[in-house]
């Protein structure tokens, strides 16, 4: 689709100051949009597509805004006052039953509107539909805005009705992909500003279809618990907007490469630390046997998470580890460093948690699932203890546990803490290893 704004032309001075109805149907067609009102004020979106056999496109605002019904405008402030019927969602259909011409302008007619947090934008075709998110744009009077960055190619059609959830570690867009090779080429500050600015155009359309995840449940959910639960996983993303996208940032332009891939030790891309990595699996009964003289387990759970260790506990592990190799600092992950090795959860990613089981289970049980820097198991079974703390001293943990829900065990949960000179039976730890 091509990006492209198209401006009508202003009102005349004798019509300003005054308020004029219009009337945005939420069901148009490309033959009759509806549209009732000032041609000058007439604005929405712009689509032009060259796949054949597209029947219909539906338009919906993510954060709820009035994209129709009927309103008043006033022309002097350019706003939309008093809208009646009001709806979040325009259905475009094809008046031929054989679809969009490929190639055509078409024009979806909406009320002014702020779509600067996103919106969606589903095709349908031949009995499939495409989902593409939009952000950082405004419907203003006058105006047909164009999704900028709508790649057909890069499109994924499904069966409406599918499950809309974005993969764990979505493919590299085309657009980002280049900003990323012209940075490793030439590293200067424009091009690595434009490389961060395009992550945060990325970080911002996961946003929006979380956002559009809750328009739905707030229209099919039973209960109001899943709404407010889906609520608080996107103020969370939106809160931390900053933190996340430079985490992201830093992992992304990491140039190191795993030197022995085979040791245990995974690079911590995007870490501060001097050459950090982590862990591979948090610590196992049987690594921490041989730290400490006395320690047992039950049979056959040598490769069991440890648990009921202290903050001090693991902490005296990283030191013995430290005196056993003197070419390395070893010590525990802060929260930030944790989350740069796991990453962002995938939604359905094999775990062991909710209470799938009926325990722990050895920490390569889920092996398939592999956090962003390689290493296993950082979601469920057991929490993970990290040297950052709360206001109130208490260390945080992160990742869930076998008897968690599954939503808690997601990477970016920080409201998990625990009093660190106690041991828990769901929690154990991760070791960090730096220079000196």
């Amino acid at each position: 689709m091509v990006a492209v704004i198209v401006t009508a032309t202003a009102l005349s001075a004798q019509e300003n100051g005054k308020k004029h109805p219009i009337a945005v149907p939420a069901v148009q067609t490309d033959k009759d949009g509806g549209y009732d009102g000032s041609s000058a004020t007439n604005c929405g979106i712009k689509f032009n597509t060259r796949l054949s056999g597209v029947t219909k496109v539906e338009l919906e605002s993510v954060d709820g805004n009035p994209l129709a019904g009927t309103a008043r405008m006033d022309e002097d402030a350019d706003t939309v006052e008093t809208i009646e019927h009001a709806s979040s969602v325009v259905t475009f259909r094809a008046a031929d039953e054989s679809g969009f011409t490929p190639g055509k302008d078409y024009y979806i007619s909406t009320l002014p509107c702020d779509l600067y947090g996103g919106y969606r934008l589903s095709i349908y075709r031949n009995g499939l539909v495409a989902h593409y998110f939009g952000v950082h744009q405004t419907v203003e009077p006058g105006t047909f805005i164009s999704p900028d960055d709508l790649v057909e190619s890069e499109l994924e059609f499904d069966k409406p009705g599918a499950p809309l959830v974005e993969e764990g570690r979505p493919k590299m867009d085309s657009k980002t992909h280049n900003l990323f090779i012209q940075y490793r080429r030439n590293p200067t500050e424009a091009n690595r500003q434009a490389l961060l600015d395009r992550m945060g155009i990325r970080y911002d359309k996961v946003v929006a279809r979380k956002k559009n995840k809750l328009r739905e449940l707030e229209r099919e959910a039973k209960t109001y618990s899943i709404v407010e639960h889906m609520q608080g996983i996107v103020n969370e993303m939106v809160k931390n907007r900053d933190i996340r996208i430079q985490q992201q940032f830093l992992r992304f332009i990491d140039p190191r490469r795993d030197e022995d891939p085979n040791d245990g030790w995974m690079v911590l891309r995007g870490a501060s630390a001097p050459n950090a990595y982590i862990g591979y699996t948090p610590v196992t009964n049987a690594e921490y046997a041989m730290f400490k003289s006395g320690f047992t387990y039950d049979k056959g759970k040598e490769n069991y998470p440890v648990v009921n260790i202290t903050i001090d506990e693991a902490e005296a592990y990283c030191d013995w580890l430290t005196e056993q190799d003197r070419k390395h600092v070893y010590r525990l992950p802060s929260e930030e460093e944790w989350i740069l090795g796991a990453g962002h959860m995938p939604k359905d990613v094999a775990m062991n948690a909710n209470r799938v089981k009926s325990g722990l289970t050895a920490v390569d049980a889920y092996s398939q699932s592999t956090g962003a820097c390689g290493g296993i198991d950082f979601w469920g079974n057991c929490w993970e203890w990290t040297s950052s703390t709360d206001a109130n001293g208490r260390y945080i943990v992160k990742g869930g546990a076998w008897d968690s829900k599954r939503d808690d065990c997601r990477s970016e949960k920080s409201d998990d803490v625990r009093i660190g000179t106690q041991g828990y039976a769901n929690i154990g730890f991760r070791v960090v290893r730096t220079d000196f």
